[in-house]
């Protein structure tokens, strides 16, 4: 919902509202669709409940998402984003979840091994956001340990609970923010000195070297992300242009303001598409340090649309891209 002031203890009427997908997993694929113009790449495997979880299938459905869906008896849980396009401040009211029933995630479980032991297993998995209440993390690594290390690659992009996943030694890319690598190096190491300086490049060597991760690669909002390469023994820093500085330039004269005549940053699935870019990219062949970049670039640009999330214009993306300033370190 777009708000011109949002007052807290008052009512608030919207001028603007969407309504749309918003699991991570669910923003992985729109992305996906909006890089590629299709939605052929991706199959969504997910648990969904109650008229909410309808209103989800019916929306990908519409949009040509393939997805297969293990049912549960409980709501999907619902998502609100108010944005205030006065201080370009966004707050989020996220419904809660029930705990799934035990059936439910074994055969989650069950429905996950098959596809990924299959003749036709898929060339990466995609681990996005957190698991819902009931569904184990020890459920995740059992997924993850099962695929095929010569036809899958094993993607994270996610933090709540995921120590077991990384502890399979099973994951290629793992793809976090600074403050999640940071929380998972104190987990590794009691003793992470998070205040150091350059602490998110030691939380990232370190759960590189911990938990036997090739790529890690974290980003920091409009800070410079870093992205760890165990195998070249190689770190690279990544400096993102300022986007309301460079607007003229990136949108081509033409920025896209929130309806007040202010362009207000939504940065809400940014990372979402940041990680489908970067792991689309790597399973067409590209070097992780380009797609990882590219992937920056995108996600950039989807924060300067206003709503829904993960809509990015490729020609914003590529100025982007161009001055996007990478660096070995």
């Amino acid at each position: 919902m777009l708000f011109s002031t949002l007052v807290q203890g008052q009512v608030n009427r919207a001028t603007k509202q969407t309504s749309s997908l918003g699991g991570k997993g669910q923003n992985f694929a729109f992305a996906t669709r909006q890089l590629y113009g299709h939605s052929d790449r991706v199959t969504l495997l997910q648990i969904l409940g109650g008229t909410t979880g309808s209103q989800i299938e019916a929306l990908e459905t519409s949009l040509g998402f393939d997805f297969i869906t293990v049912p549960t008896q409980n709501a999907t849980r619902i998502c609100t984003t108010c944005l205030d396009a006065h201080t370009g401040q966004m707050t989020e009211l996220v419904g809660l979840s029930e705990p799934i029933e035990e059936r439910v995630a074994e055969q989650y479980e069950k429905q996950a091994i098959e596809l990924l032991k299959s003749e036709s297993a898929p060339t990466a998995l995609a681990l996005c956001g957190s698991s819902p209440p009931g569904l184990n993390p020890s459920c995740m690594a059992n997924i993850v340990s099962s695929r095929q290390r010569n036809k899958t690659v094993v993607f994270v992009d996610s933090a709540s609970g995921i120590l077991p996943v990384l502890q399979t030694g099973c994951v290629d890319i793992l793809k976090i923010n600074s403050d999640e690598i940071t929380a998972i190096a104190k987990r590794f190491d009691p003793q992470f000195d998070a205040s150091a300086k350059d602490h998110i490049v030691s939380a990232a060597l370190l759960v590189s070297k911990t938990a036997y991760v090739n790529i890690v690669a974290v980003t920091d909002g409009p800070s410079k992300a870093y992205l760890v390469d165990s195998q070249k023994d190689q770190v690279y820093s990544f400096a993102i242009p300022d986007l309301l500085a460079n607007q003229q330039h990136l949108l081509d004269g033409k920025p896209q303001d929130d309806g007040f005549g202010n362009l207000t940053l939504n940065p809400l699935g940014a990372g979402d598409t940041c990680s489908a870019v970067m792991l689309n990219l790597v399973v067409d062949g590209h070097e992780i340090v380009e797609a990882f970049a590219q992937g920056l670039a995108a996600a950039s640009a989807s924060c300067l649309v206003p709503m829904p999330n993960c809509v990015f214009d490729k020609q914003v993306s590529k100025r982007i891209r161009d001055m996007l300033l990478v660096t070995p370190i």
